[in-house]
């Protein structure tokens, strides 16, 4: 008896060795000559392969929104920006049909556009890691403009969108919960926002459900409830975990269960932020910019080369972009 209890635990421990190896082990599925033309056949951007953004073109467009004139009847104006880590282009495929989809929702009112990470050629390349591709979208430009390359490393002098608007009066937000991702990262900008009384708020949540409750209490504002300026930010940037969490744990794609859930709950989340927006009673009065992106996509349980699968990235916006040769090449010098 006790030879045979020996025997089932030696069995048992194989099976869950062979187990965590196969999870340590996930492999790329997807063909990297046919996967551009996979995610274009998902039939859900507005714009070809070969017109892909750049990831920095976000700073363009929200400073531009900022600095336009308010349009009639409207008397203040709005941005939020819904950051999704590490969701592959081909991760659209599990969101396009829901009911709930934020990406889905704002695509309706504008647009869904192919974009990319990780630099250019010509330029300096950068990691398509967490810091790296969201500071080429607060600040505009890539690594050899704001000097982050990869993580680990803190931004030099170069101002975000987020120091910009707080320079024009507007009041800010930065939310996420990677720690380290903030703290090494915009060290510079939450010291210059202390020390120079800059309307911004740095917080850190400990999970992707406290960054969603952080926002909501941002976002909602019914008719009856007066909110402080700092209460109600103008400009909200923050990001949710899911997908990125998921491909490193379980991989990148849609042949992943748990990855495909990530896709589906972080969007469904977001759809819940924008409805809350559209049930503001000042909702009508406000000019808001609404855009979606992610930072990089993934491969296997990793991400941070230049494979395609790791640079092919999409921005939803409620605005319609235009597609010219000026902002297929943007980067801020």
């Amino acid at each position: 008896m006790k030879k045979l209890f020996s025997i089932t635990i030696a069995f048992i421990i194989v099976i869950c060795s062979f187990s965590a190896c196969s999870a340590k082990t996930a492999k790329e599925v997807k063909n990297k000559d046919t996967y551009l033309e996979e995610i274009q056949q998902i039939g859900v951007f507005d714009n070809k392969n070969e017109e892909a953004l750049p990831q920095t073109i976000i700073h363009k467009l929200i400073m531009e929104h900022l600095e336009a004139p308010l349009a009639e009847g409207k008397t203040a104006k709005k941005v939020i920006f819904l950051g999704y880590d590490g969701y592959r282009a081909d991760g659209l495929e599990n969101i396009k049909d829901m009911e709930d989809s934020a990406i889905m929702y704002v695509k309706s009112l504008g647009g869904l556009y192919r974009t990319f990470s990780g630099g250019v050629d010509g330029g300096k390349l950068q990691a398509t890691s967490t810091a790296p591709s969201w500071m080429a979208m607060l600040t505009g430009g890539w690594a050899d403009y704001n000097g982050v390359d990869d993580n680990g490393k803190t931004k030099n002098e170069v101002k975000t969108f987020l120091t910009k608007a707080a320079e024009m009066g507007y009041t800010g937000s930065f939310t996420t919960s990677w720690r380290e991702h903030t703290k090494l990262s915009y060290f510079p900008d939450i010291v210059n926002s202390i020390t120079n009384g800059l309307p911004i708020e740095y917080t850190h949540q400990l999970d992707d459900e406290a960054t969603y409750y952080q926002v909501l209490k941002y976002v909602s504002k019914p008719v009856h409830l007066q909110k402080t300026a700092a209460e109600d930010p103008d400009v909200i940037f923050f990001t949710f975990e899911h997908t990125d969490h998921a491909g490193h744990g379980t991989g990148f794609g849609n042949q992943n269960e748990e990855y495909v859930q990530g896709c589906k709950d972080a969007d469904s989340w977001g759809y819940n932020i924008i409805k809350t927006i559209e049930a503001r009673g000042t909702y009508d009065t406000e000019d808001w910019l609404i855009i979606i992106s992610t930072d990089h996509g993934g491969t296997g349980l990793n991400h941070g080369g230049q494979s395609v699968f790791e640079r092919s990235t999409w921005l939803a916006c409620n605005k319609e972009i235009e597609i010219s040769n000026e902002n297929l090449n943007f980067a801020n010098k």
